[in-house]
This record gives structure tokens, sequence and C-alpha cells, in this order.
């Protein structure tokens, strides 16, 4: 194996660990967010109080839960997205991703916030603000790796800037509602799984996949 074999294959090699591990991060933050869903303790030799009332009282942790699951792994698809087009990287891009890893490991806490105080405005802020935080982290490592030419010619970037934006928009706008109603600001959120199922077959018919484009696409888009 000559010098730059050697060399191309240690960057694989480690740009394959700096994926693994982000990959490694998300998951473990996905089950961390589990951890809140249990019953209460009960006291040894006490008769276990009707299971239906506990149940709807885990009505909010189960809420929060099923929906930080559902945005952490949308936050996921958007980073395996970005590094599928990504060719290489370097020191800024890595400070960039621990920041995005950063965001992804605190969402528990704040999930558990909104699980106990989602009737106040200042639970539904903390929740919101963090998860703009980790949209708008993404968000940065997508203009990064586009600016500092890292992704391939072919990178659909305005693509990932749209969908990357979405998330962080809708949670922004909850943030200004609840003010007024924490109430409304929460059903907000359910607008995240609406905005992506209109505007990604918008965006997938927009832009055809790279084996059908024509040359003269490929160089529009990597414009």
């Amino acid at each position: 194996m000559g010098e730059t074999e050697a060399k191309t294959a240690r960057t694989k090699r480690s740009f394959d660990r700096f994926v693994n591990f982000s990959d490694a991060v998300f998951a473990i933050a996905i089950t961390l967010l589990a951890l809140d869903i249990r019953l209460p303790a009960q006291d040894a030799g006490a008769v276990a109080p009707p299971l239906g009332p506990q149940l709807h009282a885990l009505t909010p942790n189960l809420f929060a839960f099923v929906l930080s699951f559902a945005v952490i792994g949308g936050y996921w698809v958007a980073h395996h997205r970005l590094f599928g087009m990504i060719d290489r990287h370097d020191g800024r891009l890595i400070l960039l991703n621990m920041l995005t890893l950063f965001c992804v490991v605190v969402l528990p806490f704040p999930t558990q916030v909104v699980a106990d105080y989602g009737d106040t405005t200042l639970g539904v802020e903390i929740y919101a603000g963090t998860m703009v935080l980790a949209g708008m982290s993404i968000l940065a490592l997508v203009v990064y790796a586009h600016r500092a030419r890292l992704t391939a010619s072919e990178a659909d970037i305005r693509g990932s800037l749209i969908r990357s934006s979405l998330t962080p928009s809708v949670f922004a706008a909850s943030m200004v509602v609840a003010i007024w109603s924490p109430r409304i600001a929460t059903y907000m959120w359910l607008l995240v799984a609406v905005v992506h199922m209109v505007a990604d077959p918008f965006m997938t018919r927009a832009t055809p996949p790279l084996a059908e484009r024509t040359p003269t696409e490929v160089s529009r888009h990597a414009q």
C-alpha cells in the first residue's frame, strides 16, 4: 500500500469513528428518554393502587417521551443525511458536531421538565428553547459543511437547509405562543410532523435522485 492509499485509509477510519460516535450519542439520548416512564414505587407490603389512574397520571410523561423520541429521531435523520453527503471533515466540523451532540444529550432533561411543568410558560419555554438550539446546531453543521466545501459536489444542500430549519422554526414559534398559552404552544409541536409530511414529498419531486439527474442539473445543485 502506497503512502497516498495509507493516508486515505487513515482518514476513512477517522471519519467512520467520528460518525459512529455521533450515532451512539443519539441512540443513548433516545434510550434515556424512557427512564422517566415508570409507575410510582410502592411500599413493601402495601396494597397496590388501581392501575388505571396510575397510567392516566403518566400521560404527560408518555406525551413528552413520544414527542422527544420523534424529534431526536428527526434530528438524527437530518444528521445522517448530511454526513452521507460529506466527503471529508476538519477540526471545525468536529467542534460543531460536538455542539450538536451536547444539545442532543441534554434533551432528556427538558423532556422531564415539560412532562412535569407542561402547563407553565417556563416549562414550555425550556423545552422548546432546547429543541431550537439542537435544531440550529444541525443547521450550523449544514451551512459550515457547504461553505467549507466538505460536501460532495452533487449534494443537495438547499434541501438540507430547508429540512433542517423546519423543526426549530416550529419550536421557535411555539415559544412566542407560550407567553399567552402554554397549552396551545404544546399542541403546536404536533405541527413538526405535518410540515415535514408536506415539505418532504415536495422537495423530493423538486430534487430528483442523483442517478436521474442530467449533468446540467448536477452542476446547478452544486452551485
